[in-house]
């Protein structure tokens, strides 16, 4: 048996309290014991292990390079120790969640951060299904949905995610950016609703003094990712939500012609009342809220420039 093995708790309890204070007195306090049993405890460690984990100061203990290296992993060990005691007092979060987002919020701002998700609960069986089309959330198929639009969903618990706003984008490399946008090629989106004027061409168009639209080239697309993947590819300016395009701005891939507008429509969960507060979904709003966090900030950043 390796003397690790045979190492009993309270004595490991003490070695991570005194390396966390620097001190044997106050990592006595904290374990309601006396300084001379944790210095007790402390010293049948370093025997046990053949080490010294401790340089003994005037004003307390430091760390030797042997007693870091074993603190940072003992810590790690003692975080999943308090963390499997806590779950066990809460429902499993073991089993499917089934999620209905638009294609390009999915594939562009939530896609990028779900992996962290996972490693948080690797007993979630996950499914994401990207659909630009409103999910029947009482047929069965699907456990959440997150929408963008107005908030008014009658019947089902909603909860606001993210609001947005809306640009010009161009290729940040090559020729997509001419300086007369007559020049220009127009990608549009062809799933953009009438009731999202920014999300069409003719109002910027009007701002910028292009008062016969029919004398310009355009590219028709199916939906805004692929409106923003053909803007990144260089074969035109885009109009793209933050939201979908912030990746690819971080990367440099385009950039913003135009300030920003905030958009008519917002981003929200939506559920069945009575699973508002399944574990399962509360876990993934909970993640969801957490992990939109910077992007909210780059939103209300963009939003709070003035407009054209």
């Amino acid at each position: 048996m390796s003397p690790s093995s045979r190492l009993p708790l309270p004595t490991l309890r003490a070695f991570e309290a005194a390396a966390r204070h620097g001190s044997f007195s106050a990592a006595a306090d904290e374990l309601h014991v006396t300084a001379a049993a944790v210095s007790h405890r402390i010293k049948a460690l370093e025997k046990s292990l053949g080490l010294r984990l401790f340089e003994r100061k005037v004003r307390g203990v430091v760390l030797t390079e042997a007693g870091v290296r074993y603190q940072a992993r003992i810590a790690e060990a003692f975080t999943l120790i308090d963390r499997a005691t806590r779950e066990l007092s809460q429902p499993s979060l073991d089993g499917p969640l089934r999620v209905s987002a638009p294609q390009a919020f999915l594939q562009h701002s939530l896609m990028p951060r779900v992996g962290e998700l996972l490693h948080r609960h690797p007993g979630l069986d996950l499914t994401l299904m990207g659909d630009n089309r409103l999910a029947d959330l009482r047929d069965g198929k699907v456990d959440l949905a997150i929408r963008f639009g107005t908030g008014n969903y009658l019947g089902l618990h909603v909860a606001p995610l993210l609001d947005d706003a809306i640009t010009v984008l161009a290729p940040s490399l090559g020729d997509g950016v001419p300086d007369d946008w007559r020049k220009a090629c127009f990608i549009e989106d062809a799933s953009a609703l009438p009731t999202e004027p920014w999300s069409h061409w003719r109002p910027w168009w009007r701002e910028a003094g292009l008062h016969a639209p029919q004398e310009l080239r355009r590219l028709t697309v199916s939906d805004s990712g692929l409106a923003l993947a053909a803007c990144r590819k260089g074969l035109g300016l885009c109009l793209s939500r933050l939201s979908v395009a912030q990746e690819a701005i971080d990367h440099g891939e385009i950039m913003a012609l135009r300030p920003w507008r905030r958009t008519e429509f917002s981003y929200y969960l939506v559920s069945l009342p009575e699973a508002a507060d399944a574990p399962r979904v509360a876990a993934f709003r909970d993640w969801l809220n957490e992990t939109l966090c910077d992007l909210r900030q780059a939103m209300k950043a963009a939003i709070r420039q003035p407009s054209a």
